[in-house]
């Protein structure tokens, strides 16, 4: 996918899937100020263990971003 298909997810509960297949679903996140030519988004979701941190994701670039579908009705994906 491009930055410009993905940004418009960012800070809304998404679920979706990586060029190597894996799947997230939580909050999506944006990072441009890195300076080395992508931007990193981040995925955050629910703590694993109540109580707990919770789980984040970075991914490097839209362009590992292969699906991505609203999640809202998801209550493990809303941060």
């Amino acid at each position: 996918m491009t930055d410009q298909e993905v940004r418009r997810w960012v800070g809304g509960a998404v679920r979706l899937t990586l060029d190597d297949g894996r799947v997230f679903a939580g909050t999506l996140h944006a990072d441009e100020g890195h300076g080395h030519g992508h931007t990193h988004y981040i995925i955050v979701s629910d703590p694993v263990r109540e109580g707990g941190d919770p789980v984040t994701e970075m991914i490097h670039g839209a362009d590992r971003i292969t699906v991505i579908e609203d999640a809202s009705d998801d209550p493990a994906a809303i941060e």
